[in-house]
């Protein structure tokens, strides 16, 4: 098969895009899990050579077990200099059993081209709780951007993109001279965070997070270790550490799962 790309591909809940207009590749299920999904369609981009192929999408669960497979049908792509933008909606009932990431692959003539995390939402679920604490925290180990909402002293405000280090579902931020402006952070007891999909470019949610500021030398010299292998572009490389340990503020921020 000529060479082709899947250069990017969503599923998402039908009813949730009508009543918000929002595309988040999240698929609601009804009730308890184990349960079926509401409708969703499927938006996918391929670039490649000229020429009619056979697509087949497939869903499967964390553990690689197919749970539904579209219907075979052609598609005809206008080659390399094009990108072409497919839409399918879906009626079938899939049953789901686990919250965790999913993922659809797409074959083409039988050769797959690609694949792209799909999120469950069971909103009726005992496990529902737990749902965005886990995509997010899958989100954010591939992605290097987190944006914050943080409360200032006049009852107003900000928003702030903010790079970080991420040790398990907590984040670690500095904010100072010389770093990036994450101002009051400090003296918040919860900020907001709203995580992305990098692979995507889709929102996958929003939550509190506690904040604790690093008092401890030891914890700030382990952490901001590790952030000089997160820290792009650094001026001063190895010696940001001692510019950091001078000069920042380092935050400790736990979501609320």
């Amino acid at each position: 098969m000529a060479r082709v790309k899947l250069m990017s591909a969503m599923a998402f809940d039908v009813e949730t895009y009508e009543t918000t207009g929002a595309a988040d590749p999240v698929l609601v299920v009804r009730g308890e899990l184990p349960g079926s999904n509401r409708p969703f369609n499927i938006h996918r981009v391929y670039k490649g050579a000229q020429g009619v192929y056979e697509e087949a999408v497939v869903l499967a669960d964390p553990e690689g077990v197919v749970l539904w497979e579209s219907s075979p049908r052609n598609i005809e792509l206008r080659g390399e200099m094009f990108e072409d933008l497919f839409r399918l909606h879906v009626e079938d009932r899939v049953e789901i059993t686990t919250t965790r990431e999913h993922n659809l692959g797409f074959y083409l003539d039988g050769a797959l081209v690609g694949r792209v995390p799909v999120f469950i939402e069971a909103p009726d679920s005992a496990a529902h709780a737990g749902v965005l604490l886990e995509a997010s925290e899958a989100a954010l180990k591939k992605g290097s951007i987190v944006w914050l909402t943080i409360p200032q002293q006049d009852g107003t405000s900000v928003s702030r993109p903010a790079w970080y280090v991420q040790q398990g579902p907590r984040l670690f931020v500095l904010t100072g001279e010389g770093e990036q402006q994450l101002p009051n952070i400090e003296h918040c007891d919860v900020v907001r965070m709203h995580v992305k999909s990098k692979e995507i470019n889709a929102a996958i949610g929003e939550m509190d997070a506690d904040v604790r500021v690093v008092d401890d030398a030891e914890e700030f010299e382990r952490i901001g270790g590790l952030g000089l292998g997160e820290r792009l572009n650094l001026h001063d490389g190895p010696d940001a550490l001692a510019r950091w340990t001078e000069t920042c503020k380092m935050v400790e921020l736990t979501p609320r799962g």
